[in-house]
């Protein structure tokens, strides 16, 4: 797990391997480790469905540069030994690591130096094969839950998760609006009889004042991602740097 932070929210940030390209994209992870406490790597997937605009254009511009699971894994393997005091997790939908092999991905993403997994669209049902995987490997497998996750299911995500739960403050994509009050602090609540684990709340954070609300919510990581590639869009690195010093 990571260092206890009192209460400071640990910042967790999100990119794509390869947006806008490798050398590029090299250069943003690098910023974002130095001021994250987790790093996603998102492994670019031609139907990215629980992502809004911005990061699935962003998919589209990696995979025209031609980056898979293969070249991913080759990136983290780099860039986890820059930064070795930053928690770095594979973002990927299913299909890219099924294709790949679960048991060879694995084995990859362990020698990479990679902490885990998040699987935004592998329910906690259908993920028995993968939790024994990353079991034998010592990787974590973080599930994804929302508002309208029922109870049940909650409660078997407790007993299955090997590291943090991530939970979406809100329906729907990446990228939205989020108001980040009461309703999000209920659903903390609801996720707390269940599990001990820390918990992420992404899907809207944008800027110092979320992530206080997020750490008031009862949550100990802040999740940033569509708003980093707003920044860079509009400013490049320069602005994205000026963006993530902001949140500090």
């Amino acid at each position: 797990m990571f260092p206890d932070s009192g209460s400071m929210i640990k910042l967790a940030t999100h990119t794509v391997v390869g947006f806008p390209n490798l050398k590029a994209s090299e250069k943003i992870v690098s910023l974002l480790a130095k001021h994250s406490k987790i790093v996603e790597l998102q492994i670019p997937f031609s139907d990215p469905v629980a992502d809004g605009k911005l990061i699935t254009s962003a998919n589209a511009v990696a995979l025209e540069q031609g980056i898979n699971p293969r070249k991913c894994l080759d990136f983290a393997k780099r860039i986890t030994k820059k930064f070795p005091a930053v928690d770095f997790f594979f973002m990927s939908y299913f299909n890219p690591i099924f294709s790949f092999g679960l048991v060879k991905f694995a084995k990859a993403a362990k020698a990479a130096g990679v902490r885990g997994f998040i699987i935004p669209d592998l329910p906690v049902e259908e993920a028995t094969e993968l939790l024994k995987v990353c079991q034998q490997y010592k990787l974590q497998l973080v599930f994804v839950v929302s508002p309208n996750t029922p109870d049940a299911r909650l409660k078997l995500i407790a007993t299955k998760s090997g590291g943090w739960i991530y939970a979406t403050a809100r329906l729907g994509i990446t990228g939205a609006k989020t108001s980040f009050g009461s309703a999000l602090k209920k659903f903390i609540n609801r996720i707390r009889k269940y599990s001990k684990a820390e918990i992420g709340v992404g899907f809207g954070a944008k800027s110092k004042k979320d992530l206080s609300a997020i750490r008031a919510s009862g949550a100990e990581i802040g999740i940033i991602g569509s708003e980093l590639f707003r920044q860079y869009q509009a400013g490049g690195l320069k602005s994205l740097a000026k963006f993530l010093t902001s949140l500090d």
